[in-house]
Parts: C-alpha cells; structure tokens; sequence
C-alpha cells in the first residue's frame, strides 16, 4: 500500500488516536509474524481457532506503530511507542480503515462477484489487461469480509485499474463489500447453489450478489449471466447491462468447433471486428468456454482490441487454483500449491508446511508471477515468511532475481543464531548436482538455499534425496500439473486416482450442521481408513474445519491417530476388556456397555493417575454393541461411582435410518434411548453429550433433544438411500478414474475375460483394458453391470472382472486410446457425472463397501478448490 494517514479513518480519534501529528501507515496486518514496516498497523481480530488479542504483545515487540483492538482488550505489558486504537468491532474497523484508504486511489475498480469461477477470470482477465493498463488484483482468492478489506489496501496511486474479487456466505454482506470497493464495473461469473444453507435459495442468492452494484460510483457496465434469478433485477442496475452467456454482435463471443469430446479440443472465438481466433485446449473442458467468455466480453469493453485478446489466448494455459496434495508410495508428502501472484498466497502455502510434524519440510519456489517495481520488497517479505516457518530446505527455481529472498534469510538466521540453532547454508548451483540434503537429524541445525534453472532440474535433483515423512511444498509463477510430480518420483502418472475434494468435505459439514439444532457438536467418522480416504490426512483437515472429536470403530485406529499427533479427541465405539491399558495410554474417549469393562477401565486409569471419557452405550434395537435400557442407570452410576472415570456422553446406534419403510423402527429407537436419559436425569445423572443421529438420521431426521451427530458418509457427499438423498443436496466429494493400458480389437464368437461369460456379437468390437479390478475394490459382482466414462462417452463393462484388470466396450468410441483417463464415479473433465452409490447398487453391493474396499494401488490425491459448477449447470 501507499502511505496513508489514518486520520482519514472517521473513528480515528474515537478510537484513541491523536491528531497533532500525521499518522502515517504503509502496512496493514491481522498476522502477527508478517509484519515488514515500523509504520505498519495491526489489527486483532478474533478467529475460528484464535484471538488476534492474543499476538498483541508479539506485534508490539515487532515494532508495529498502532494496533486496533476490541475497547475491553487488557495490555499486559508495556506498549512502548504503540499506540492502540480501541473499538468496538476490529473487523469493521479494518473495513472503514480499507475504505478510507480506497477513496484517496483514483484507479477504475472492476468487481468480480459469483458463487464460482471468480478467481479464474481475474487472473486470466489480468493478463489480458496488463500490456495496456497498470493494474493490480486480489491476492488469490481474498473476497470475503477479510480478504476484499487486505486486497483493497493493496492498491497503489499508479495503478489505473483494480480487479476484486468479492465473495459471500450470509444475507448482507455483499452490501458491505460494496461500499468498500465503490466498483465501477462489476462481473457476476454464475449464481450457483453453493451457499443455499445460509442463503436460502437462488433468487436469495441472485439479489444479494447483485448488491455489488449497488454502491456509488455509478457503475459503467455490468456482465452477467443471463439466469432467470437475476433478469427481474436488471432495472435496478446501473449502467450497461452484457451477458457473457449468449452471443452478441457487440462483444465477442467463444465456442467449440470440436464435434467429438477428446483428449484436445477446438474453439473459436468470433470479435465485432470481423476477426477470429482459433484454438485448442487440453483440460477445463465444461468451464473453459465460460471463462473464455467472460474475459473476452470484460476486457473489449475495457478497450482490449482482439489482437490483443487473441495474444492473451495464445499463450494461456489453464491453471485451475486448487491445491493438490499426494503421498507418494515411498511416503514423501507432495503439496502442489496455486501458482504465487503475491506474498500473501505464500504465506497461505506455508501454512499446510506448518500444520504437520514431517520430518523435513522442503519448499520448491519458482517466485512471483506479477513483477513490478516493488517486487524486491515481495521478497524480502516472503524470506521473512520462510524464515519464520521453519523451513529445512529451500530450493528456488527459473530465472527470478532471488537475491533479496536469499539476503533477507541470510540477515535474519545471522540475527538470531541462537534461534532454534538455525544456521544458514547456501549452495547456489548451475543445476548439474545439488548437495545432499540435510538429514533428519540435522534439519533443525541448517537451512540449504539451493538454485536450479528449472522446474524439471529442481524435481530431478530432489529425486534421490527425500525420503517417508518429507514434506514437499511446490510453489511458483505458473502452476504445474500434478502429473509431472507423479512421473518424476513414481516414474510414471498414476494409472488409478481416487480424487478426494476436502472444500466438498468443508461444504457438506456446514450443510450438516446447518440442519442440525443450534449448538449441536459434530464428530466425524474416520473409521476404516476414514471410508477408504486416509484417516490421517482426513483428520488433519477436518481440524481446519473446527471438528474438534473424531470416531473410530477399533482401538488401534484411535492409537494411530494419537501416533500421528492428532489433537482432536478420539471417540473408540468399542474395546475388548484386553485393549484398556492402551485406551488409558493414549488418552481415547470409549464406548462403554458392561460392568466389567467399566471396572477394567476404572482399575487402569487409577494405576495410571488418569481419568478416562466413556460414553454409556444403550442398546435400542442394533443389537450389536450396548446394554439393555433397563440396565443403563445402573451402569451409569457405577460410572459415575469411580473417580478415574468421567461419564461424557450417552449413546445409541440407529439400525436403518436410512429406510423410510422403518421410520416407525427409528423413532421407536429413539423413543427407548430418550427413556433411558429421562431415567438417568431423574437420578441426577446428566452426561454432557447425547448421541444418536449419523449421517442418514441427520439428513432425514429432527433430534433436538440430542446435542451430538456421528456423521460418515454424509461429509463426503454419498448417501446410503435415495429417500436420504432426496432430504438434501450434498456435494460429491469423491472420484474415482482409471486409465487405458491397452486395446483389443475381436470378431464375433470371440469371448471376453473368465469364464467367458461375455461373447462378442458383432462382426468387430473394440475392447479397452483398465488397470483396475477386484484387489482394487471392484468386485466381481460388478462384472458387466456398470458403465464408466472414456472421452466424454459411456462405455459398459463387459466380462468377469480379474484381480487387477477390467475390461470395457468401446466399439462405439472409435478415438480412445491408451492413456485415456476413465472415469468409474464422480466426475471427469468435460463434467459428466457417474454415480457411486448407483455404481453400488448395479454390483448388489452398497456405497460403504464400495468405497471403502477401494485397495492401496489406487493414488489417493487429496485437492482443495472451489467447485466451478454444480451438476448440471455450466461454469
């Protein structure tokens, strides 16, 4: 940012400040270890896991000028220079304060709001415009209350056009996004259902993305889809109204020319000036034309000419911003970040380095993709950022100037040298041979700075030095595909993905909990290899996301789970009377149903000097785990009679929730298990936490009288009913995709597989081999009764499936060939679809077992990114 004086701030002398002398800030911070000017300002602000109050003292040590703290906030120590402007809400004052400083930066804004996409148009948008214009962008994907306030503050008095990006979750708030941007153009890439928990509906949704154009200065133009929700809106927006999703004499407008789904495809886009372009892509396919269109249409209004626009097209690659995270077979952790436009978005990659007690933790940084005259400053601060994160192992990459980087690390381990020991090795190389990497041992001792001319050297050198537990952050200008990592240290690409979507995952859990009673806690399930998933990686994540208790079935989940230094609490359904030294241990929380595991428990945990959480489990017609009714309260007392035990919760098991032929079964369960709390509470028994609901109970079911759900299948989208996938919309968090390894072409008579149960019925069919099959998880019962998806086509499967191969029918899809992707369920690249859960079904299975019998060949790929679309719309 500029400097700016925050006597401009309307509330500054209300907040404590002084208006003798000029208050001068050049850098605004809500995190206390990024702060890079003695004239920066901080402000706390309270977080889902922390209280920016918190770090005060910290920021104040770093020097900071002011801090902006809640009125009731305390200094315990000494504030020295600082001053602290005192209000009643940090956050709005970090809105006013973003607002202020916006009104003194007479660049055009240009707003992009939407449910999708929005981070994909900017940043092809910003390279359309920036031959033409000084421009600057959100740092990634800031939109919301937090990010577009920190993304405003970035613009400087040279620039001449700002992008931003404006995002929401509740009614209202793009109205203060509004008023802070002041935008004179604005986008609305698509109104999607991503927000309906809290938003309602997508009329709801439409009217508050349209907010964005409801603050002065009086808007240009806007660019909006033309979706039903917003057409009976359009007299209430001022100026020009385009839609980028039909054709139109006036703007230009994309679309393919390729007839048949391939591995590339061809599109045109057609300008008012009479010119064309032509070209092809390779991946994005049911989003690509959208972005295309959008762009197109945003930057000709801008004064783009279509030379230029075409330019921009030419040279373009889709660099989808998501994160991708891999384990590879020998155990080395792969984190293949967002390409870097900013400082910010490194601070946000360093962060998924931190939050893991790998072994060595190594960042491979390619540098910033938008250069500009401050670029030196970007990285001092992003040396400060490496520095701070404890990073073993530095590797940069491409031809950036990376003194300033090296420099800063360089000062600061010579600072502070007594600082976990840290000391500094530099070892800039021609990228012939890099030198060994610290080992384990060592990496608390030395920081290695290697230099390499590219991407490709960076990985090859890395080949033979990382080893099970090393973390690898890959970071740069442009954002490299996920295969080229598989290829360099799998030797090939993965011929088996199981694609895991941690934003769906995030997604789900807030529509859960949105159904659920005000209040109600949420344990996840991550039994059974957290469905198939990864337990571990799951767990990780699902803190991220404030589950603070996970479920188990066994013991030995739970206690690989504490090894793995999860701090979530850890929930067992149940032990064997053999297992209880391990529950005390490990500090598990346990299901508990007869009087001799409870005194088992009781009698270790004393000898231990520990206490132990059981949940009391009542039987109400599972008859699997849990006492009678008529026996809980005695249970329970004796509990409650032994002072290493602490009784947390109460609990029963729905047997068929799912079913609504049985819903008179459910509710007569629940009927029993209310009984037997009524009967504890009457004897003054109260356990904190009651239980019942899991995922299908929770969909379709109101308990109100339960402040607990055991959720499973339901946070990754799947649903064990169509009655239970009727009661919500949940987002598909899993896929599952294979490869052609090879093609058969047979005449008629010939067989297909075992057994020969398939006989070839025309004169010639083709017949593609996947590298897939029942060790997999795809049992023989699913033999020749689904289809998948190869180039956009179904294809059936056809004979008996084999341990590790499966066959396919593409007699019909003339251009597949090996190494096309194939999709078995989920969701492919051109946005075709195939359900899991029917998938089950055709094979007289169910989705449990499907997914979590898929086996350990099968890549587990862990991303993280915003949905484009939901299933059936575009974009």
């Amino acid at each position: 940012m500029d400097p700016f004086d925050l006597r401009l701030w309307s509330d500054f002398i209300q907040s404590g400040g002084s208006t003798s002398q000029a208050a001068i800030i050049d850098q605004v911070t809500i995190d206390s270890r990024r702060i890079h000017s003695k004239n920066a300002l901080f402000v706390a602000l309270q977080g889902k896991a922390a209280d920016g109050h918190h770090f005060i003292p910290h920021a104040i040590q770093s020097g900071v000028r002011f801090v902006v703290a809640k009125k009731t906030w305390k200094p315990q120590e000494p504030l020295g220079t600082t001053t602290v402007l005192r209000v009643e809400s940090p956050l709005a004052a970090l809105q006013q304060i973003a607002a202020a400083y916006r009104q003194q930066i007479p660049c055009r804004i240009l707003a992009i709001a939407g449910s999708y996409g929005k981070t994909m148009v900017k940043d092809l948008l910003h390279t359309m415009l920036e031959n033409k214009y000084s421009l600057t962008s959100s740092p990634e994907s800031f939109n919301s209350q937090i990010g577009v306030p920190l993304s405003l503050l970035t613009l400087r008095k040279e620039h001449e056009i700002a992008l931003i990006e404006a995002g929401i979750s509740e009614r209202d708030e793009m109205q203060t996004l509004s008023q802070m941007i002041g935008a004179h153009y604005g986008i609305i890439t698509h109104i999607g259902k991503k927000h309906l928990t809290t938003l309602g509906d997508l009329p709801t949704i439409a009217r508050e993305m349209l907010q964005i154009f409801k603050s002065p200065p009086q808007k240009q133009w806007a660019l909006l889809p033309q979706d039903a929700h917003i057409l009976p809106h359009l007299n209430h927006i001022a100026g020009d109204c385009h839609f980028w999703t039909t054709p139109s004499e006036r703007l230009p407008h994309a679309h393919f020319t390729s007839r048949e789904h391939g591995e590339t495809m061809s599109y045109r886009v057609d300008f008012p000036d009479g010119q064309h372009y032509s070209g092809q892509i390779t991946s994005g396919f049911y989003y690509f034309l959208d972005l295309i269109n959008i762009t197109s249409k945003a930057a000709w209004l801008l004064g783009i000419s279509s030379k230029a626009i075409s330019e921009s097209l030419r040279t373009y690659t889709i660099e989808p911003t998501r994160t991708e995270i891999w384990k590879s077979p020998l155990g080395t952790t792969f984190i293949n970040d967002t390409y870097c436009s900013d400082p910010q978005s490194v601070d946000t990659a360093l962060k998924h380095l931190q939050a893991h007690p790998y072994s060595r933790r190594i960042f491979l940084f390619g540098g910033i993709r938008n250069q500009h005259s401050h670029i030196a400053n970007d990285y001092r601060r992003i040396g400060k950022a490496i520095h701070a994160a404890n990073i073993h192992s530095l590797i940069l990459f491409g031809s950036h100037d990376f003194l300033p980087l090296t420099e800063e690390i360089q000062r600061l381990s010579s600072c502070h040298p007594l600082n976990n020991g840290i000391l500094l090795e530099t070892a800039v190389q021609d990228g012939k041979v890099m030198q060994k990497l610290p080992s384990s041992t060592a990496v608390s001792r030395i920081m290695q700075i290697a230099s390499f001319p590219s991407y490709s050297d960076a990985l090859q050198a890395l080949k033979s030095q990382v080893g099970a537990n090393d973390a690898i952050l890959i970071k740069g200008e442009h954002k490299y595909p996920i295969d080229h990592i598989t290829e360099t240290f799998h030797d090939s690409i993965c011929s088996n993905q199981c694609i895991i979507n941690l934003s769906a995952i995030a997604q789900n859990l807030q529509i859960l909990r949105h159904k659920a009673p005000p209040g109600t806690r949420c344990m996840v399930m991550v039994k059974a290899f957290a469905y198939g998933t990864d337990d571990i990686r799951i767990a990780k994540f699902l803190e991220t996301c404030a589950i603070d208790i996970l479920g188990v079935s066994y013991v030995d989940e739970g206690v690989a789970l504490k090894r793995a230094a999860i701090s979530q609490a850890i929930f067992v359904i149940n032990a064997a009377i053999y297992e209880v030294a391990k529950v005390v241990k490990w500090g598990l929380e346990i299901g508990v149903n007869d009087s001799a595991l409870i005194k088992a428990l009781a009698a270790e945990a004393a000898r231990e000097n520990k206490k132990v959480k059981v949940h009391l489990h009542v039987d109400t017609g599972m008859s699997r785990f849990g006492c009678r009714p008529e026996e809980a309260l005695l249970l329970a007392k004796q509990i409650i009679a032994h002072p290493s035990l602490q009784l947390e919760g109460i609990m029963t098991h729905f047997a068929c929730a799912d079913d609504p032929l049985q819903d008179a079964f459910t509710l007569s369960q629940a009927n029993r298990f209310d009984l037997v709390i009524k009967e504890l509470e009457k004897h003054g028994i109260h356990p904190p936490w009651r239980h019942a609901a899991n995922s299908s109970a929770t969909l379709r079911f109101q308990f109100p009288q339960y402040n607990m759900m055991r959720i499973g299948l339901a946070a990754y989208g799947l649903y064990s009913s169509q009655t239970a996938k009727d009661s919500q919309e949940l987002r598909l968090a899993l896929s599952l995709i294979s490869r052609v390894v090879g093609i058969n072409v047979c005449k008629k008579g010939e067989s297909i597989s075992y057994g020969r149960s398939y006989i070839v019925e025309k004169d010639t069919q083709s017949f593609a081999v996947l590298p897939i099959g029942y060790f997999d998880g795809l049992h023989r019962n699913y033999s020749g009764k689904g289809v998948v998806i190869i180039r956009g086509q179904k294809a059936p499967m056809v004979g008996k499936i084999c341990m590790d191969f499966m066959m396919i029918d593409v007699t019909d899809i003339p251009n597949a060939a090996p190494g096309d992707s194939v999709l078995i369920f989920g969701e492919d690249e051109y946005g075709h679809y195939l359900s899991p859960e029917d998938l089950a079904t055709r094979g007289d299975s169910i989705i449990h077992e499907l997914i979590t019998c898929l086996g350990p060949r099968i890549q587990r790929i862990f991303v993280y990114e915003e949905a484009h679309r939901q299933i059936g719309n575009n974009f």
